[in-house]
């Protein structure tokens, strides 16, 4: 196996010259602006790396929870570990998600959302009403070609259903098979379907079927048996994937349908199945169950009557046809064709720079619980109110927990990785579940893990549980931090020296020496430093450290350490007296002063405009999150940097209000992924060139994105993309 992957590398590597010339044609087709292709897909889909496409239906649809979203996780992994890149594909707000998070699977597989199983006939009007939609196979394979994806695993395909020649019944997967040029990996078609005219169908269409392995029998889901002779035999993935690339040499638009026999040893329940699915289509017939809610019910009647037995052989024949899947697409890919057997693929890759964007701090799970709106008014607005004073009363509340990956640093660089920039996360995980699925979930977005530290001897990955009102709006919030103050200097200056960052963002959980670290080791390579004060009591760190670099003598003016701080206003006001303690700054602004520049700026508050005068010769460029009011600017005139301007940005309105915990963090990195992705906004040691207006056009494309983690459950919106920052 090792030494197969080997060679399909080399394959890939020799590709790249070829691929980057097609790439120059590809970028010229339009995109569909409905498409939103994870970043890791993404990028294997540039590099002409392998990816198989998933359905979604399976996991809403095909199997109960949790073993939905459980088969829905080790298929995906499955995936990886066979070769390829797993690209599973669901409509979520509007927008046809290829590659999705583990938050995707819990909101597809969970119960708690009405999901809409949605084919070819129903994707547009999903995604006109932003509906949640798990994709059939004919859907699954429209947008998979659509984003350039050629192989295609999922458990059986649709087919003629039994008494067809009275009802018209022929599942939409059998035409999308004739018109869409996608290998569909399957166990045959399922065995509640009429088999003989399912086959008949598929060769008016065109399609070529092909049985996999030793024998010539069409399979028939949950057995290997159908007593049906499929038309071609083939043995090895490397001989169906050279079918392909020929099927698409023809210029032939079909699919292909791959039909691989259940493993043995799970095949062995299948006449017990076939009983229980003879009794419960009598049960259908009974009771009038038709069209597309035929097939989840009768498999629901199957499982309960084999005991889940067939849930079981169900589960194994999946993983068995992603694994072949897998391998098929690998051999695609090596041969040159993993875009070419879909011919009219148009993905069209961003352009990131080569020096990444450095993001260290906190990575965490965040669990965020939220109050029901619809308690009556008399039972829900007291609680809130009590809880909203700390007082929290001693019983439960009904209401809607969603766990994700967190932590200020991990939002901050995974908001700019979604927004095209080359975001690596330096962060201290536990060696437990929490760190391994936030692991996970940064490899599954393609995301670069090498510098994540494991500091050992007990240590727990960092927790942040939040509650929220009706609203909302935050009400009390625990959270787990411990981990955040054992990231070793070290791991930060091994990351410095492999990476060479152009920009670096801090956040003030971690420790003053990893700060310090952080400061000096980007004062020697030229790094742009934004520093995030991540709350109240943890804000001062940064000044902490700048009095150590100060009192060492190892940097005569530390006022050019930290090029940019994004606090809000209370942060501000901390951060302000600490800096004058601390003898940072010098003295405040006159009354005088303030009170001139609120003339301009009357919706600003004066201590802010104080703060912001009373930081600005030790920070030269502040961001303030000022939550419904917007943000505060102040950074220095162009023709007098000693000479600060101070603006206001004015708000942007969200059309809901779902979670408020990962907006600030998610401005930050809109902010930092546009200074990224524009070199030019960078000195050569590491200062901004900014004018006062491209700044504030960056803060208010930020607000943009701020406004999208609003509007999502999730602490970073899911809806991210590089064109998020281009609508002006």
């Amino acid at each position: 196996m090792h030494i197969c992957k080997l060679r399909l590398s080399a394959a890939w590597t020799l590709r790249r010259a070829e691929l980057s010339q097609r790439r120059l044609l590809s970028s010229a087709r339009k995109q569909s602006p409905l498409l939103n292709i994870a970043p890791r897909v993404r990028e294997a889909l540039s590099n002409g790396e392998p990816v198989v496409a998933l359905e979604s239906t399976i996991i809403s649809h095909g199997m109960p929870y949790p073993q939905n979203v459980e088969t829905a996780r080790e298929v995906e992994q499955i995936v990886a570990a066979s070769g390829s890149i797993p690209a599973t594909i669901a409509l979520i707000d509007g927008r046809i998600h290829v590659g999705l998070s583990d938050g995707d699977l819990l909101r597809l597989g969970n119960g708690r959302e009405t999901v809409v199983k949605a084919s070819r006939r129903d994707m547009a009007a999903v995604l006109s009403q932003r509906l949640l939609g798990a994709t059939t196979v004919s859907g699954t394979m429209l947008a998979a070609h659509m984003a350039g994806i050629s192989v295609f695993a999922t458990g059986g395909i649709g087919g003629v259903h039994r008494g067809a020649e009275d009802t018209m019944d022929v599942s939409a997967d059998l035409t999308e098979l004739g018109r869409t040029p996608v290998a569909v990996v399957c166990a045959g078609a399922k065995s509640i379907l009429d088999l003989p005219k399912t086959l008949e169908y598929l060769e008016t269409q065109g399609v070529p079927v092909v049985a996999f392995g030793d024998s010539n029998e069409f399979p028939a889901f949950f057995s290997q048996h159908s007593g049906l002779q499929a038309p071609w035999k083939l043995q090895r993935a490397e001989q169906v994937a050279q079918l392909l690339k020929t099927n698409a040499e023809l210029g032939l638009q079909n699919g292909v349908v791959v039909a691989v026999p259940i493993p043995e040893e799970h095949a062995k329940a299948s006449v017990d199945i076939e009983q229980a699915i003879e009794a419960a289509l009598r049960e259908s017939e009974r009771l009038g169950v038709k069209g597309k809610e035929a097939t989840p019910f009768l498999l629901k009647r199957v499982v309960e009557r084999t005991g889940g037995a067939s849930l079981l052989a169900n589960i194994a024949l999946v993983k068995n046809n992603a694994r072949i899947a897998s391998q098929i697409a690998a051999s695609l890919a090596s041969m040159g064709g993993s875009q070419g057997f879909s011919t009219t693929a148009s993905y069209s890759p961003e352009t990131r720079t080569d020096q990444p964007l450095l993001v260290i701090g906190c990575a965490a799970i965040d669990i965020t619980s939220r109050v029901d709106s619809n308690q009556s008014a008399e039972s829900a607005i007291p609680e809130v109110d009590l809880l909203r004073q700390t007082k929290l009363a001693a019983t439960s509340h009904p209401g809607t927990v969603f766990t994700s990956v967190g932590g200020v640093a991990q939002n901050i660089a995974r908001a700019a990785h979604l927004l095209g920039a080359n975001a690596v996360l330096v962060a201290s995980l536990g060696q437990d579940a929490h760190g391994t699925a936030v692991a996970a979930d940064l490899n599954r977005m393609g995301m670069d893990t090498r510098f994540l530290q494991y500091p050992g001897s007990g240590a727990r990955t960092a927790i942040y549980n939040a509650l929220h009102g009706p609203n909302g709006d935050l009400v009390a919030a625990v959270a787990d931090m411990h981990i955040n103050g054992l990231l070793s200097p070290q791991q930060i200056e091994e990351a410095f020296s492999s990476l060479r960052p152009r920009a670096v963002c801090v956040d003030a959980n971690v420790s003053t020496p990893a700060i310090v670290t952080t400061l000096m080791q980007a004062r020697e390579s030229g790094a742009c430093v934004v520093f995030e004060p991540t709350s109240v009591p943890k804000c001062t760190n940064v000044l902490s450290a700048l009095l150590v670099i100060k009192h060492s003598h190892a940097v005569a003016d530390v006022s050019s350490l930290v090029h940019m701080i994004t606090p809000n206003s209370l942060e501000l006001q901390r951060m302000s007296e600490a800096a004058l303690e601390l003898a940072l700054v010098e003295g405040v602004p006159t009354a005088a002063t303030v009170s001139e520049i609120a003339k301009f700026h009357y919706s600003l508050d004066a201590s802010v405009i104080r703060n912001l005068l009373t930081l600005f010769p030790l920070f030269p460029t502040v961001v303030v999150k000022l939550g419904e009011q917007g943000a505060a600017v102040i950074s220095p005139s162009p023709r007098n940097a000693t000479r600060p301007i101070i603006r206001h940005i004015q708000p942007l309105k969200p059309s809901l209000v779902e979670n408020s915990s990962g907006a600030g963090d998610s401005l930050v990195g809109a902010i930092l992924a546009q200074l990224h992705t524009r070199s030019e906004l960078v000195s050569p040691d590491g200062s901004l060139s900014l004018a006062p207006q491209e700044l504030d056009t960056i803060v208010s494309r930020a607000q943009r994105v701020a406004i999208m983690a609003i509007e999502s459950m999730h602490t970073v919106s899911d809806r991210l993309n590089p064109d998020a920052l281009n609508k002006d």
